[in-house]
């Protein structure tokens, strides 16, 4: 076996330190360099690494710079709508206070009259009551008036007999009147 295993590999050429020689591959064989076509096609083959990786930088900023377009954009159109809605809104409240101006001066307006013919009415109501009572009590002036007279005319003529006879009729029809003009001014008063 020993002898097979020798046929199979390939001799190793001694070592000699002393002196550098062509590098070998795994082998043992001789290593030989690269052509130039192999040099060429590497040389070609980073280059278009290089171009690829140029290539999505471009296309990552250009993106980027189209987000922010997008952004600013979005930005803009949102603060558009924002501003037409606040627009809208102080719009409402300003028409909402004309209405409640206006409502109020009416109602301003109106409460002036109605106090006004309220204070016409109590005083007319006011004039015709007092007129009404004077006329009721004129009656009973006019009575009351004539009872004195008549009195102080039978005082003269009269004995002192018949004068406290005069005075208890006096006296009670005074407060006959008297009775009948409390009468009147309450019905008057409770109409």
């Amino acid at each position: 076996m020993a002898a097979a295993r020798n046929q199979r590999r390939p001799r190793r050429a001694p070592i000699d330190l002393a002196r550098p020689g062509l590098g070998v591959d795994s082998a043992g064989l001789p290593v030989i360099d690269p052509t130039e076509n192999v040099l060429n096609l590497v040389e070609a083959a980073v280059k278009r690494l290089d171009d690829l990786r140029e290539a999505e930088r471009r296309h990552t900023r250009e993106t980027m710079e189209i987000r922010a377009q997008h952004t600013r954009d979005m930005r803009l159109a949102e603060t558009a709508r924002i501003d037409a809605i606040r627009a809208v809104d102080v719009g409402a409240v300003n028409r909402a206070a004309e209405v409640a101006a206006q409502v109020a001066q009416t109602l301003a307006a109106q409460v002036s009259a109605v106090a006004e013919a309220n204070r016409a009415q109590v005083s007319a109501a006011a004039t015709a009551q007092s007129i009404a009572l004077a006329n009721a009590l004129e009656p009973m002036q006019k009575s009351i008036d004539d009872l004195r007279r008549a009195q102080y005319e039978a005082q003269g003529v009269k004995s002192n007999v018949t004068e406290s006879r005069l005075n208890y009729g006096a006296i009670f029809g005074g407060l006959a009147v008297l009775i009948s003009m409390i009468g009147l001014v309450v019905l008057i008063l409770a109409r």
